[in-house]
């Protein structure tokens, strides 16, 4: 178990043994996920769906701008 403290400005700086654990450096996103009895730090990829251009193979133009707005507006109906 590693210990952190927050600074003044509410700034975390993750143990260098997690850093290198994880992969995680100065470019890196952290999703934060608040759970009943603290927080959960999950390493993630900040290009988000981005990232995933070419990986499906489909007919026609694929605009990835409105494929993610309609995700966060399904998402936002789910959570409200």
């Amino acid at each position: 178990m590693s210990l952190a403290k927050i600074s003044e400005k509410g700034q975390l700086t993750l143990p260098k043994e997690i850093r290198q654990k994880y992969n995680i450096n100065k470019a890196s996103y952290v999703r934060i996920i608040p759970l009943e009895d603290g927080v959960k730090l999950v390493p993630t990829n900040q290009r988000g769906i981005s990232s995933l251009r070419g990986v499906v193979k489909v007919d026609g133009e694929q605009d990835f701008k409105v494929i993610r707005n309609q995700v966060m507006e399904a998402r936002y109906r789910e959570n409200h």
